[in-house]
């Protein structure tokens, strides 16, 4: 354990100070017609042929799904946006697939600086990639405040920050309370009607409808300290807070077991063709420290690159939004028919969140003994026989 924690600290300070992106040589992508651009400390002023000001570019920041995100935004002197480039973004390629094949950013060279540039009222939702699609607005947004109060001295409508709660918030905490008072039935049959209910209600929900399950990339944005906007983000705080919760206050991990919508897919196919829970005896124990090094890989990586969204390497967006390189759904096929043959075949030897679980469980249990060996008391000390 001493061992894992010091390489993951040595990743995260490495991160920490080589990170780093230069965003001045998207300028000239978001400000067309210019010919020259010159750097006014947060502002970059762009001029044509004839000296005139084409327009005015500058950068803004926002919550992910999996971390920080920077945008460079480009806008004329009327106030309409010209050009909205990514700086840099942390999140899962599957998922930020979405956002990218959507009509986002075109969106946004529709609009100027005096609308409020928020999802659901001058912006469409992205489905699938609501956070993702919520934290290049939120870029936007902060780049075009500062556009509009430092170049074009014009006011903006004031930043909506009220606690933002749908149908994916809801329906996670029902299925948390749902798992986490499943466990505890103490009738088998009850006990199993009620795990495949959330099991199959996680995979359509969590799974296809909204695409918002657990990654390794959010585990990865806790241990950078990538802290996403709790008013916009309630969903990514009831999730990986809750999980760190329940397992580290009662050892149970409700999200696995219960309703994680990939789990359930796999059981899904393991029901269709009636696979037992195969262990393989001779490459068991390999294959789990095979998953232990995948995990711990992916959080060095995430970490070292300060983006979460590098470290993820789940095939789930693929199989819940039908998208993915050939890499990816080789894998998803080779889960799906391995699937038929074990019991959780990805879960058991490939998934990296397992490990993390384990890892807090052996924490929690050498908390509880440390504690546990300061409060027993110390035998009297023997008085030697005269």
């Amino acid at each position: 354990m001493i061992g894992t924690v010091t390489i993951i600290i040595a990743a995260w300070l490495y991160g920490y100070f080589t990170s780093g992106v230069d965003a001045a040589p998207l300028a000239p992508k978001v400000l067309p017609g210019a010919t020259t651009i010159v750097r006014s400390g947060d502002l970059y002023i762009g001029r044509d042929a004839a000296g005139e000001v084409v327009g005015y570019a500058a950068t803004g920041t926002g919550s992910g799904y999996g971390g920080p995100m920077e945008v460079m935004v480009g806008v004329a002197p009327d106030g309409h946006i010209l050009g909205v480039e990514m700086v840099a973004e942390r999140e899962s390629p599957g998922f930020f697939r979405l956002v990218e094949g959507s009509n986002l950013f075109d969106q946004f060279l529709r609009s100027s600086v005096d609308k409020s540039l928020q999802l659901g009222d001058d912006l469409d939702t992205i489905s699938g990639a609501t956070m993702s699609s919520e934290g290049v607005a939120t870029s936007v947004r902060d780049a075009v405040q500062l556009l509009a109060a430092d170049a074009l001295n014009t006011s903006r409508p004031p930043e909506n920050t009220r606690l933002q709660i749908g149908m994916p918030e809801i329906v996670l905490v029902a299925l948390f309370a749902a798992g986490y008072a499943g466990h505890k039935l103490r009738n088998p049959r009850t006990k199993r009607i009620v795990r495949w209910s959330t099991l199959i209600a996680g995979m359509l929900t969590i799974g296809f409808l909204y695409t918002l399950p657990l990654t390794i990339s959010m585990v990865v944005s806790v241990l950078a300290g990538y802290w996403p906007d709790w008013h916009t983000n309630l969903y990514w705080y009831l999730l990986v807070g809750g999980i760190l919760f329940v397992t580290t206050v009662d050892a149970k991990n409700p999200y696995c077991s219960w309703f994680c919508p990939f789990g359930a897919f796999q059981e899904c196919m393991a029901a269709v063709s009636k696979a037992k829970v195969f262990r393989p005896r001779d490459w068991s124990d390999r294959l789990k420290w095979l998953q232990r090094g995948l995990a711990l890989t992916a959080i060095v990586i995430g970490l070292a690159l300060r983006n979460p969204g590098a470290a993820s390497y789940e095939p789930f967006a693929t199989l819940f939004d039908f998208r993915g390189s050939a890499v990816q759904w080789a894998l998803l096929i080779l889960v799906v028919l391995t699937s038929l043959m074990m019991y959780r075949p990805f879960c058991n030897y490939l998934c990296p969140l397992d490990p993390v679980v384990d890892f807090i469980a052996a924490g929690r249990r050498w908390f509880k003994e440390t504690v546990a060996s300061w409060r027993k008391p110390t035998p009297p000390a023997t008085q030697p026989k005269s």
